[in-house]
């Protein structure tokens, strides 16, 4: 199987974390109480969703055209609560969205980025924001595409191509992979120390990439305590205690691994339960996710952690004030459980506190935090209880 990387806080498109230099959530309006909707909606979207990646009150979907659709707080700072068509991309491959910008790769290899540029995250060379999708950072044979805090990465190449990887936007943590700490890079610059990548999950201020060979890569900002020591690490380093992963997602403060048998193991912050070890204690270690044998795919973000089982169910653990576990409720849980009635899911995905499942017909369901429309059901109120989102 494919190996994946999952991002997250930012998407996907997965041993550290730190303080992210981009936004954090704003208050969403209590989950409403609500009944459960159909888990496959009439309206579900003619064109069909293939991908989904989100963010902080912010969601996005990639339709089988390869045009991009967005709800949510978008990038002029307005609540958007239903999906709208990001202009200028209209043949995406992938789509990478993270609290300060979004990126797609488009089908012939180049990228569309947008959003926030001050520290020089679109990769254009200047620092003007745009909220159209038609920044071109001049790369070409692109494979993968990763965004964080302030900074973006991709893999070159493909097939047989050596797969390095370039990065650009802040190294005040040393985020791009340079074995050096500095302001940072305005236009994509080859992180010399990697190759052979072939996926990237991009969190806060600090990265991960999965290598061909299963292995995995961390560096940046080790200040959450997940690189052990609190300095940044600005050259990247073989996370040994791992092994072969088929992929891993990270948030700012966790992030878990799906391994080669479907089991999940998770380290770094507990404080809601988030490692899904059934505990709010931190873990030096790693530590497995309880009850989770056959997963295929998994998410985080912030404090919360998903993962899609082979039959399609998706289970959810950790902070759920918003209601994002999707089970009816308000409380946390340190053990991962089922969304009820979720069945048919071909992709999960979590943003700051919601989340969102990807429907074997195209359509898609969210639930949680909804103050900005990032639920993209036409309103702004919260709910704990899965909904489709209105194309």
């Amino acid at each position: 199987m494919a190996r994946r990387l999952a991002a997250l806080g930012v998407v996907f498109f997965p041993m550290a974390c730190a303080p992210a230099a981009g936004p954090v959530p704003t208050t969403a309006r209590a989950p409403a109480a609500v009944e459960p909707a159909s888990e496959r909606p009439a309206n579900a979207p003619i064109d069909g969703v293939v991908e989904l990646a989100l963010a902080y009150e912010r969601s996005c979907a990639r339709l089988k055209s390869g045009a991009v659709k967005c709800w949510g707080l978008g990038f002029d700072d307005a609540a958007h609560p239903f999906p709208t068509s990001v202009a200028g991309v209209t043949d995406a491959g992938q789509i990478a969205l993270g609290p300060t910008h979004a990126c797609a790769r488009l089908r012939n290899g180049q990228l569309r980025c947008w959003g926030s540029n001050e520290r020089g995250a679109l990769g254009d060379g200047t620092r003007e924001a745009t909220v159209l999708g038609a920044t071109d950072p001049g790369l070409e044979n692109v494979s993968n595409i990763a965004v964080g805090a302030h900074f973006t990465c991709a893999v070159l190449g493909g097939g047989g191509a050596s797969r390095d990887v370039a990065c650009w936007g802040d190294n005040h943590r040393g985020t791009l992979a340079l074995g050096l700490v500095h302001d940072g890079e305005l236009r994509p610059t080859k992180a010399p120390m990697l190759s052979h990548v072939q996926a990237l999950a991009l969190s806060g201020r600090h990265a991960f990439a999965i290598a061909t060979d299963g292995s995995v890569l961390g560096w940046g900002d080790g200040g959450a305590g997940l690189f052990g020591a609190p300095a940044p690490k600005p050259a990247p380093f073989k996370l040994a205690a791992l092994g072969k992963v088929r992929e891993i997602a990270s948030s700012q403060g966790h992030a878990c691994a799906l391994l080669e048998g479907g089991s999940v193991v998770c380290f770094g912050n507990n404080d809601d339960g988030q490692l899904g070890d059934g505990s709010t204690a931190a873990h030096d270690g790693l530590v497995v996710a309880l009850g989770i044998y056959d997963a295929v795919q998994i998410a985080v973000a912030d404090r919360t952690s998903c993962a899609r089982h082979a039959s399609g169910a998706v289970s959810c653990w950790g902070a759920n004030e918003f209601g994002q576990l999707g089970d009816g409720s308000t409380e946390g849980r340190g053990k991962p459980a089922r969304v009820p009635g979720l069945g048919h899911a071909t992709s999960v995905a979590v943003g700051g506190s919601h989340a969102c499942a990807l429907l074997d017909d195209g359509s898609v369901q969210c639930w949680g935090s909804n103050g900005a429309g990032e639920l993209g059901d036409r309103t702004r109120a919260s709910r704990s209880i899965r909904g489709p989102v209105l194309f």
